[in-house]
């Protein structure tokens, strides 16, 4: 009986044991052997549980705070918050080595891996915080790493054009980022060292936020290596680099944003940006050759109608409802007649100047004793071309250089603002980018500055484009304003678009106050039963992308008369009804280049009876969507390019 109660003591005793040792987790509570009492090896454990757990949960938040630090120091370019999350990131690492050594050099733990019944739940256990603190320790590395390119990318030199510092710095993080990466593949390694299973429920999604912040480091990593080679081609960093800036006239609307009244050739050379050459755009263009002459392209537009003598040249050369065709057939004019290779163009008009001169302040206009700034410009530029198209050019030219020189020599504090004031301009279409270079072009295409046609590749697709041919300045007084009525008949979804327009341009203030209009409207490729109250083209705009059916012709009248004259077209047509699986259809409308804010309205008939009603505008591209019970209209794809910015999340 005495064996038999002490067998039994010692089986409980043991199961006791046990039970303690298969507690022990990082986080959690670790048990004793055999050969210490149960109190004093709770005791031990406990205390070894509470060390562990303030070492590891220090270091997260010290890592929290770099990562916070060195996030804001991007967005705010403050190189201040650079110097913090240096600091945290070192204070976490001190904490994560301070858990690992613990866990290593713990008796206690050596001991309770030995005992038989324990030893695998506890070495498994060992093994976590071991990853843990790796984890952490390579990730702290990563981000003193990070904060220190960081650092050098916040505070270029003041000595010399902000661009040249950037590709400076560029240039020399090449050895840094290598480190980066090892580091963080590192982290990566220790992480995967974690069994789940043995982490507390309580911690587990603090563990998986830091084990996250691996991946977006390196996705970080990823985006930092793809834009720079893009910035080092656009700033010259390959060699020189020349650009032709078209500065389009949206007073006098054309399918890519306006009139091509004046451009600038913008050179740069290792980071040193400079106007080479402004100009009005006939010096590009004249002579332009008659009917017969050597040299003559007949106008591929309906602006044959209208003008039937004129050769096709440079200032009618954005015909395309995309940018790209458009600038590959201002390089076909323009090369030949400079003699010299072009890179890029760049497409702007009044509302990117304006936004400039916002970034900049006021400025002179050399020569002609008149200041404009954010607040006056468009309506002075369009005051000038109503009273004189000849001066009007020369000082857009002779604003170009100065506007150029001052946006170049922005502080580095102000990189930021200037991106998020290109991506809004891009959004809008107010600024479109072409690059020949194919590794810049797809760089600029997924940032969303290409101006191409249907970026998302929506199935439901349209695109109203207008093209001023009367020789007028009408588009800046015209209110335009949408009706798109959609209707569900089983499976089709019927269209009717309807766009109202009101010429309000005052009698006298220019020769031509009437509005002669071709209008365009791009629908998706499965469109059918097409009809539109239009007056047909005698010769064609060019055919509709792939992926896309157009409507083309003359609006009804023909000339709408300055002062309140109205115009309207409507275009009717079906295309499949195909919800996705979530019960929605979509229908991408992409915005002109060139018009503003425009108001729209929709109304959506369900096909059960019910009818929803929206409203909005069309500042920038926009989704319908379409489900059994709403309408609404979203945003579409918005421009998203950012300075390289390095961080962990």
């Amino acid at each position: 009986m005495a064996r038999v109660r002490g067998t039994r003591r010692r089986r409980l005793r043991s199961h006791r044991l046990l039970a303690v040792g298969i507690g022990v987790v990082i986080l959690a509570s670790i048990g004793g052997g055999s050969a210490l009492g149960y109190t004093n090896v709770k005791n031990r454990t406990d205390q070894l549980q509470a060390a562990l757990t303030s070492y590891l949960q220090a270091g997260q938040r010290e890592l929290e705070a770099g990562k916070t630090s060195l996030k804001e120091a991007n967005s705010n370019h403050d190189a201040t918050l650079v110097t913090q999350a240096t600091a945290h990131f070192a204070t976490a690492k001190t904490q994560f080595l301070a858990a690992g050594q613990l866990a290593d050099n713990s008796r206690l733990l050596q001991y309770l891996e030995e005992i038989p019944e324990a030893g695998t739940a506890v070495h498994s256990r060992h093994a976590a915080v071991d990853g843990i603190a790796g984890m952490g320790v390579a990730l702290s590395d990563s981000g003193r790493e990070l904060a220190d390119l960081d650092g050098q990318l916040l505070k270029p030199s003041a000595d010399g054009p902000a661009g040249r510092t950037l590709l400076t710095v560029l240039d020399q993080t090449h050895a840094s980022l290598a480190k980066v990466r090892l580091d963080l593949v590192r982290a990566q390694a220790a992480a995967a060292q974690v069994d789940l299973e043995v982490v507390p429920s309580g911690q587990r999604a603090t563990f998986l936020k830091a084990r996250d912040t691996i991946a977006s480091g390196l996705a970080g990593l990823d985006e930092f290596e793809r834009l720079v080679p893009v910035l080092n081609d656009v700033l010259g960093g390959n060699g020189v680099r020349t650009i032709l800036i078209e500065q389009v006239n949206p007073a006098e609307l054309r399918a890519g944003g306006g009139f091509i009244g004046t451009y600038s050739l913008l050179r740069t050379d290792h980071g040193t940006m400079t106007v080479i050459k402004s100009g009005d755009a006939y010096d590009l263009a004249l002579p332009r050759p008659l009917p017969g002459q050597p040299g003559f392209i007949p106008e591929p537009s309906p602006f044959r109608d209208v003008l039937p003598a004129a050769s096709w040249s440079f200032v009618d050369s954005n015909i395309y409802p995309d940018f790209a065709s458009n600038a590959q057939a201002a390089l076909n004019f323009v090369q030949p007649r400079l003699g010299i290779n072009i890179d890029a163009v760049i497409a702007i008009d009044y509302y990117t100047v304006a936004k400039m001169l916002e970034l900049t302040g006021p400025l002179a206009v050399p020569g002609y004793g008149v200041t404009v700034d954010a607040t006056n410009f468009i309506a002075y530029a369009v005051q000038i071309d109503l009273k004189d198209a000849a001066t009007h050019k020369a000082i857009l030219s002779a604003i170009a250089g100065p506007l150029m020189a001052r946006v170049s020599a922005l502080p580095s504090d102000r990189w930021p603002a200037l991106i998020s004031a290109l991506n809004g301009l891009a959004a809008e279409h107010h600024l479109q980018a072409y690059f020949t270079s194919d590794l810049v072009e797809t760089e600029i295409d997924r940032v969303g500055w290409a101006g191409g046609v249907n970026p998302n590749g929506n199935v439901d697709y349209l695109m109203e484009i207008e093209s001023n041919y009367g020789g007028d300045k009408a588009n800046y007084f015209v209110n335009r304003h949408y009706t798109v009525v959609l209707t569900r008949i089983g499976s089709t979804l019927h269209h009717k678009v309807i766009v109202d327009l009101v010429n309000a341009t005052p009698a006298g203030s220019f020769v031509v106050t009437f509005y002669e209009v071709n209008l365009r409207l791009y629908v998706a490729a499965t469109a059918s039963t097409m009809s539109d109250t239009l007056s047909p083209v005698k010769f064609a705009d060019p055919s509709a992308p792939a992926g896309t059916k157009l409507f083309d012709g003359w609006l009804i009248p023909i000339k709408i008369q300055c002062c309140g004259g109205k115009g309207q077209a409507v275009f009717e047509y079906d295309t499949p009804w195909a919800p996705s699986p979530r019960g929605l259809d979509e229908i991408y409308w992409q915005k002109q280049p060139g018009t503003v804010s425009d108001a729209v309205d929709i109304v959506w008939n369900n096909g059960g009876g019910s009818t929803y009603k929206v409203s909005g505008d069309l500042r920038q591209d926009r989704i319908i969507v379409m489900t059994s019970t709403s309408v609404t209209l979203a945003t579409g794809g918005a421009a998203r390019a950012a300075l390289p910015s390095l961080g962990l999340g």
